[in-house]
């Protein structure tokens, strides 16, 4: 058997990863029970909310004059700073109803795998979202909302943008 032929410290180390995978799993499974979502947790992989020297154009001056929001109403917003590539967000499940423009949600989209995180603009009988670093409204439908960004915490997910990284890297080379 290929289990008797590694050493002590191989298998204490195999044992460990999967003691370690299993309580990310059940922590995951238990956050998305008390937060009510099946996304509680999830790492920031784009800069489409990131606040810089282009805020000011692409975020504040585009909503005051396509949706005539003001600066008060856009700062009473939460998560009015944005968030940056590598951070962890903490989502909480809301019913659609209750959202309201400024909520920052994580949804996803047909035929993408992975979900959006952006920020709603309006809502006019279906929900229009927009990056804040991005240049424009985004040009999809809206298909199924997994919660609102709740809590950020800065950089705790670089080791899963890492990861995507390699493994997209990866996947270029093959295919």
């Amino acid at each position: 058997m290929w289990w008797k032929s590694l050493n002590e410290k191989t298998k204490e180390d195999i044992k460990f990863i999967i003691i370690a995978v299993i309580v990310i799993l059940f922590i995951n499974y238990g956050l998305g029970l008390i937060l009510k979502t099946d996304l509680p947790v999830v790492a920031v992989i784009s800069e489409s909310m990131t606040h810089d020297k282009t805020t000011e154009e692409r975020h504040y001056s585009f909503l005051e004059k396509e949706f005539g929001y003001t600066r008060e109403q856009i700062d009473s917003w939460p998560i009015k700073n944005g968030f940056r590539k590598g951070d962890v967000l903490v989502i909480k499940g809301v019913n659609e109803i209750d959202l309201k423009v400024g909520d920052v949600i994580v949804f996803s989209i047909d035929g993408q795998r992975i979900p959006i995180v952006h920020r709603i603009v309006e809502m006019d009988g279906r929900i229009i979202t927009k990056g804040d670093h991005n240049p424009i409204i985004d040009p999809w439908e809206v298909e199924k909302v997994h919660g609102k960004v709740v809590f950020v915490i800065p950089f705790l997910g670089w080791p899963k943008v890492i990861f995507n990284s390699i493994i997209s890297w990866i996947l270029s080379i093959i295919f």
